[in-house]
């Protein structure tokens, strides 16, 4: 089984509608160079993104949101120690910034910086008025299974549906934690919400697949597997499932 650990930012990309005028040149202002950077950035113009918000953060150092939104277009880059500074840099101006906070942990995941990681996705968390808490849970879950605290995975795991209820993610790495400790019925459990939750989910499918054979349950083991193949055939995971597929046959 695969562990599923994915990276949730929280930007907001505005339009741009401020214009460069033609004929004699003005000076480009770092709120029009930062549009620029968050519209290229939404369009995953990655290099684009980042040399306009490389300008802007050069001419205003201390705009926590371009400190923030540089970070993560150095994150895109696999750019992890820039992502960092950036980052960094944002919440030291700004402590309340719990997006920023969340995403610095994020990186710090990236990096295996479990417990650093942890204390950022607690510290958005103290933030009433931080909107998405169920991602700070949810990023606390993938923190703690990775250091092997599969209990307290659970329960930020769990946290996070009771917010979200349709998180496919926390369901699915619910179910891996669940699996870790023995509890092949919650792991099942968990994996039918994930594929409930996301139809289409080839990893919860394979996963699912993987404790009911655990389970002796060949046949219902079988048509997870088959699903695998069904909505991704070319994948890893499919050719991973045909093997399988071949065995319980």
């Amino acid at each position: 089984m695969k562990f599923l650990r994915t990276a949730m930012f929280i930007v907001t990309v505005f339009l741009l509608t401020s214009c460069v005028t033609t004929g004699a040149q003005k000076p480009v202002d770092a709120e029009l160079r930062f549009k620029m950077g968050q519209v290229y950035f939404g369009e995953a113009k990655y290099s684009s993104a980042l040399k306009e918000l490389i300008v802007a953060v050069n001419m205003r150092p201390k705009e926590s949101s371009y400190q923030h939104l540089l970070g993560l277009t150095y994150f895109t880059k696999k750019k992890y120690d820039k992502a960092v500074s950036h980052l960094e840099q944002a919440v030291k101006l700004r402590p309340d910034f719990a997006d920023a906070r969340v995403n610095l942990g994020v990186v710090y995941l990236r990096l295996d910086r479990w417990d650093e990681a942890i204390e950022q996705f607690n510290l958005a968390l103290e933030n009433v008025f931080y909107t998405t808490p169920e991602v700070a849970h949810y990023n606390l879950g993938c923190a703690y299974y990775a250091k092997g605290s599969y209990r307290q995975s659970i329960v930020h795991f769990k946290k996070t549906v009771s917010i979200k209820n349709k998180y496919a993610l926390a369901y699915n790495n619910m179910g891996l934690a669940f699996d870790k400790l023995g509890m092949l019925n919650k792991a099942e459990r968990a994996f039918r919400l994930a594929v409930k939750s996301e139809r289409r989910f080839t990893a919860a499918y394979f996963n699912l697949g993987e404790v009911l054979l655990k389970k002796n349950k060949r046949r219902a083991s079988l048509a997870a597997f088959r699903k695998v193949v069904e909505f991704a055939p070319q994948s890893e995971k499919a050719k991973n499932a045909r093997d399988y597929i071949d065995l319980l046959r």
